[in-house]
């Protein structure tokens, strides 16, 4: 039986995808099922983005009313070699990037 993990994990991945070539970026997910970087994006311009996409998770915190996302860390590698984190909504197909990239797409 499929591990859910990595279904939700893929789906996220392919919402990624769609959403950066919706962009206008150049897209290409490695081979290998693990590795510090889930999409490489690239554009005309030579900008190149390393991606980690993440499901996107939210909690409200003692005393608020208002939810707020659930940040995750970056791994050793992850922060050596500048990868950005992609939170992802499988249910509204939203993409939040951490940073932003720089023609200002969230």
């Amino acid at each position: 039986m499929p591990d859910w993990r990595q279904q939700k994990g893929q789906i996220c991945e392919t919402i990624l995808t769609e959403y950066l070539l919706h962009l206008g970026y150049y897209v290409m997910r490695p081979l290998a099922g693990q590795g510090p970087v889930d999409i490489i994006a690239y554009d005309d311009h030579g900008s190149l983005y390393l991606l980690d996409s993440k499901a996107d998770s939210q909690r409200v915190l003692p005393n608020r009313t208002k939810p707020s996302r659930i940040h995750r860390s970056l791994s050793k590698a992850q922060r050596a070699l500048g990868v950005r984190v992609a939170y992802v909504d499988m249910e509204s197909r939203t993409v939040h990037i951490v940073p932003p990239l720089d023609d200002g797409a969230t």
